[in-house]
This record gives C-alpha cells, structure tokens and sequence, in this order.
C-alpha cells in the first residue's frame, strides 16, 4: 500500500484502498462512500462507485423491509421495494434488475429513523466517463466520487435556462443558468453548485440534445 496514493485520495471523501506489486500501481482503487439518509422519508442520492454490474441487490444489499428506491428516466418513475433483505419491481412483484450506476440519481427511501447507506466498490477511472444529459429532466448524480462545481472548468456545459434541483427537507431548490452562470432561482442571487459526494440532482436541459457531461479520471 502507498501512502503517498492514500493521501491523493483523501480529497474524494471516502475510504479508499490500494494494492501495489513490484511498485506498479494497481489500477483497481477500492472503497466505501458513507451516504447520510433522512428517517421515514426521501433522500435524492447517487451511486459513484462500480460493484459488479452496480444491481440494486449488490449495491444496497440486506435493505430493510419496506425501503424503497425510485429511478427516474422518460419523466417517468421506476419504483423498488425492498421485502426479506431482497429488492423487487414494486410494479411487477419480480426480483428487480435495475441498475444504480455511476452518473445516476435515485430516490431512497426509507422507512426507519436517520441513518446511513454504505456504498461499496471500485473508484471509477479512465476517459470518456459520461453523465447522460438528454433533454428535459434528468435525475442523476456526478460520476465520480468527488465534489466538483457544475462549471466549465471542470467540463460541464452551462447553457442558457439550464434548471438544476437539488432535493433537501422534502424540498427542491432549484439553480437557473444564464449567461454561463448559475444563479438562485427564488432570489437572483449567483450561485456556485457543488453536488455533495452520493448526493443526487434533477438537471433540466432546455435543448433538444444532449449536454452530456463527460470526464476523464484518474487516481494517481
């Protein structure tokens, strides 16, 4: 293990590991991204790490009875619930398949007091990492485990009444673009968007094509 690797890291706010072998890298950083959830309620959260093929049962495996997970494309919600330690279609009643990866937002809900969902697997890495931005509403959530500000220096395209919401309280707080910037939508005030790590958010694309946020990373 490389110390000099572990601090890099330790800007992305989570646990993270490394293996090296004859002082070769390796290319797999595993780790852990602790996401706080409100009781009996709804949190807006997004996976940022790849465990397996990122199945809802390997990434919030044993969830309690009654939690539910809410994906959202097509304007149109896809909801899950959680029976027995075990996700199912709530619409269907089969096991769910669906998938909660990186670059994706999703309602958790859950039915018990305040608590924690640990989020486990590999630090996604290399080029062309991409948040699909369609037109319309999108709910999804920053690539990789890192808090970075919604604005070109870091690759995101800021287009002229560009809607952001975040989700807090049982609330949306909605961010409105114009010329480049962002600003508070209730006060007019600018505003700087910094999507916290696990968090998720509604992006309103006003054009008929996708601004898709794409990325290279990598962890040195």
């Amino acid at each position: 293990m490389r110390t000099k690797a572990l601090l890099g890291l330790a800007a992305l706010a989570v646990g993270l590991s490394t293996s090296v072998a004859q002082n070769v890298y390796s290319l797999n950083v595993v780790g852990y991204l602790n996401v706080t959830v409100k009781g009996n309620g709804y949190t807006l959260c997004a996976n940022q790490l790849n465990n397996g093929t990122n199945g809802i049962n390997q990434v919030l495996p044993n969830a309690p009875d009654d939690a539910q997970v809410l994906k959202f494309a097509n304007n149109t919600y896809t909801p899950n619930v959680a029976s027995g330690g075990v996700w199912y279609d709530a619409g269907t009643g089969n096991p769910s398949t669906v998938r909660l990866n990186p670059g994706e937002g999703w309602f958790y809900f859950n039915p018990g007091v305040a608590g924690t969902l640990t989020l486990v697997g590999e630090v996604p890495q290399g080029s062309g990492l991409t948040v699909n931005l369609p037109a319309n509403y999108s709910l999804v959530g920053t690539y990789t485990p890192q808090a970075l500000e919604l604005s070109a220096t870091n690759g995101f395209a800021v287009v002229d009444d560009m809607q952001y919401l975040s989700f807090a309280n049982n609330t949306y707080v909605p961010a409105i673009a114009a010329g480049g910037a962002w600003f508070d939508a209730g006060t007019g005030n600018p505003a700087t968007i910094i999507p916290a790590v696990g968090q998720g958010w509604f992006l309103y694309n006003p054009t008929p094509v996708h601004h898709d946020w794409v990325r290279n990373f990598t962890v040195q």
